[in-house]
């Protein structure tokens, strides 16, 4: 019997840790931003400023684990993020006011995730593929899908039948009895924990060994307009999709849905987005991954425009229907266009600059929409700015096919 490739392991690690990440810390927060909000008397802004910390927190790490990794490797940094993420999660079922909600999630949470999070799983991943690289990454990303898919609707119920203080504890334990024993056992990439090299993905030369990929290093990459193209165009995408899917069960709600059934939505948003990364997984191995970057944007704008004439529950589940496919989309293709602009030798601190700049879009699209939302009673305005954003993001990636690097040059 053949012997399954390590690097398919690898991408079955990422996809549940990415499970655990994304759907405790992510998929979850709208669930408990409205029941927390409503609970502890905070406004839309002050309680989605927490998760725009958060993200900035784990932007800023991210620039360093890149390069902790590439001395350590991926399995102590994940490791430490699995204990770091349960005790955040335990701290806040502690919350009683709001700087400790800003120090337990923003801080405490948001440290532990970032080493179990996109930029150490998408290293590990891209550095066992090469033809088959948008595909692995696809496959890994869809577990932040399957994460909000179960974590969100599951977070509704424990906080309906229970508390959202239990159900913190609920994650915190999640992360741990999964997060160690996953990054312990399997996580590692080929340059520094393996021997295997990177596969081409084709049939039996799936274990074929080939030279790594060299690269740019990180200043020279950031000295080319397509990595600020690249950039740019996904961080106004990042603050249009977070100014909405963070208030869309609050959103639902003041329409006086059950929150039971707003938090289905997001569970609904979530297993859409998995036939998105595996389908655009796939056809980023085709053809060019700024079409790819388009036809998912497109959803995302056309999920938009549904939202802001939404009045009842079926064109909330048509929204998410959208929106999941075309944030699935844009999953892989940030980390597969990085790696083929810039090769893999330096992948690690390219795509967490690269991430770094799409986080001031996670940052400013939450507390944006909240202050809106605050001023105006109504998250109209800010939905159609996600619109026009989205627009944009399209056409600044687009034009980064005007400068695309050749490896090595």
């Amino acid at each position: 019997m053949r012997r399954i490739y390590h690097g398919w392991w690898v991408v079955g690690g990422a996809f549940i840790l990415l499970f655990c990440t994304q759907g405790t810390r992510y998929y979850a927060f709208p669930v408990f931003f409205d029941a927390m909000m409503r609970d502890m008397g905070w406004s839309r802004a002050q309680t989605s400023a927490a998760l725009s910390i958060g993200m900035f927190v784990v932007g800023v790490m991210g620039l360093s684990i890149g390069v902790i990794i590439r001395k350590t490797g991926v399995k102590p940094v994940m490791i430490f993020g699995s204990v770091v993420a349960g005790v955040g999660f335990a701290l806040l079922s502690t919350v009683s006011a709001l700087w400790q909600f800003y120090i337990f999630y923003g801080l405490v949470l948001s440290i532990g995730i970032a080493c179990i999070h996109l930029v150490p799983n998408m290293v590990a991943v891209q550095s066992w593929f090469i033809e088959k690289r948008s595909t692995a990454l696809g496959i890994a990303t869809s577990g932040a899908g399957a994460g909000g898919l179960l974590m969100a609707p599951l977070a509704g119920w424990l906080i309906s039948m229970y508390s959202w203080q239990t159900a913190f504890l609920f994650m915190a334990a999640m992360v741990v009895l999964i997060g160690v024993p996953i990054s312990a056992v399997i996580m590692q990439k080929t340059s520094r924990e393996g021997k295997s090299t990177p596969a081409r993905g084709q049939g039996k030369s799936d274990t074929a060994s080939i030279p790594p990929v060299e690269g740019f290093t990180l200043s020279q990459a950031m000295k080319r307009r397509a990595f600020w193209s690249i950039s740019t165009g996904v961080m106004l995408l990042a603050w249009a999709f977070n100014g909405v899917v963070v208030h869309q069960v609050a959103f639902a709600v003041d329409m006086g849905i059950e929150r039971t059934v707003a938090a289905g939505a997001v569970g609904l948003l979530c297993a859409f987005s998995i036939p998105g990364r595996l389908g655009f997984g796939r056809l980023g191995d085709v053809i060019d991954k700024r079409f790819v970057f388009v036809i998912a944007a497109s959803f995302q704008i056309a999920a938009f425009i549904v939202l802001v004439n939404t009045t009842n529950v079926t064109m909330l589940y048509i929204y998410s229907l959208l929106i999941g496919v075309g944030m699935g989309g844009v999953g892989p293709i940030l980390p597969g266009l990085i790696a083929d602009y810039f090769g893999s030798k330096y992948f690690g601190g390219i795509y967490a600059a690269s991430f770094f700049v799409l986080l001031f879009g996670t940052v400013i699209g939450p507390v944006y929409a909240g202050w809106i939302f605050d001023t105006t009673g109504s998250y109209s305005f800010a939905f159609l700015t996600s619109i026009v954003l989205s627009f944009v993001a399209i056409i600044s990636v687009y034009l980064s096919g005007w400068e695309k690097p050749q490896v090595g040059q």
